[in-house]
């Protein structure tokens, strides 16, 4: 693709579809980040619960 061509396209508005392919991909990609944000999340909550339960069975431990 030459210069020209390539300045021309720049401004030459995107049809319906291109649009809808775009979003689609955004769509797609702010899934993925959600995904992996509910993974970590989960992970989360899984490390924190077996940590309270460890820390909470060690206290009862020493108290008695």
């Amino acid at each position: 693709m030459n210069f020209l061509n390539w300045i021309k396209r720049m401004y030459t508005p995107a049809t319906c579809e291109e649009l809808m392919v775009r979003e689609l991909d955004t769509a797609r990609r702010d899934l993925l980040l959600a995904e992996t944000a509910q993974d970590y999340a989960g992970s989360m909550v899984l490390y924190n619960n077996q940590r309270i339960q460890r820390l909470t069975e060690a206290l009862k431990e020493r108290l008695t």
